[in-house]
């Protein structure tokens, strides 16, 4: 089910399947924003990273030693959420541990998603609540897709990723198709950068992440749309042995919870 959040400068509209948005609009431009999950390229759109971000190539983790076969960045892109409330200005979603994600990660939480919408931009706030006898042990992080290119009038190469920091050579990185034959993904790896920038030099996203994100990742298939991916952390594809509570992922006692966000503005 959609839900809509609306003022003077711009509307957002957000799914309960996935917890995707399925639609940014700005009223005085005729831009969609948002990639809207085209299967002929990507039949995602914004998925939330939960509860790892990548996966094993074999697609098997070991939870509590046991084996548990799993999808690539977890459940929550097939999961459907629970809508709790709406104000003037704020969606708050839920995603709870139930039958299916108990087939892939067998750990009890609490996932609340909040989307609230000022002037042109969202921030997206994240509570992860322990609901375990016990630590629980996820992974997270983004996978917004915005259209690239924005405008009819542009190419995807007339595109380019402005760093905060010197995290790339001249905070810039120009993208071409080119770029991601050479880098399936392109990792940025502790940025000192918290503001990134997808501008055509006249239509921008201008996303800002909590200072958690540790990784920064940009990915496209070869698609008119282009990912600008926060990450806390990321499994390595090779390794097959390590048990998950073992690799890089957070640790959260019983009964604590996480928070994390970020945002991102059309212009």
């Amino acid at each position: 089910m959609i839900y809509t959040l609306e003022n003077d400068i711009a509307v957002l509209k957000v799914d309960t399947k996935a917890c995707e948005i399925a639609s940014f609009r700005r009223k005085d431009k005729d831009i969609e924003y948002m990639w809207d999950g085209d299967p002929a390229y990507w039949a995602n759109r914004n998925p939330l990273l939960f509860p790892h971000v990548s996966a094993p190539s074999n697609k098997i983790l070991n939870f509590k030693g046991e084996d548990y076969k799993v999808n690539n960045h977890g459940f929550c892109r097939k999961s459907e959420f629970q809508f709790v409330e709406q104000s003037e200005d704020c969606l708050h979603f839920r995603l709870c541990d139930n039958e299916e994600t108990l087939k892939e990660y067998p750990y009890h939480f609490e996932l609340n998603v909040f989307y609230t919408l000022k002037d042109n931009e969202v921030k997206i706030d994240y509570e992860v609540i322990n609901k375990e006898a016990g630590p629980l042990y996820f992974g997270f992080g983004q996978h917004p897709a915005f259209r690239c290119p924005l405008a009819a009038s542009k190419q995807f190469d007339d595109y380019s990723i402005e760093f905060e920091k010197e995290d790339v050579p001249g905070k810039k990185l120009a993208l071409s198709y080119e770029l991601f034959e050479k880098y399936p993904t392109y990792i940025v790896m502790d940025p000192a950068s918290r503001v990134f920038t997808l501008s055509d030099g006249e239509n921008k996203v201008v996303m800002k992440v909590d200072e958690k994100y540790r990784i920064f990742a940009v990915w496209t298939p070869h698609a008119p749309f282009v990912c600008l991916e926060p990450w806390v952390n990321t499994l390595d594809k090779e390794d097959h042995d390590t048990p998950f509570e073992k690799r890089d992922v957070i640790k959260l006692d019983e009964g604590k919870t996480y928070k994390i966000g970020y945002s991102f503005a059309i212009v």
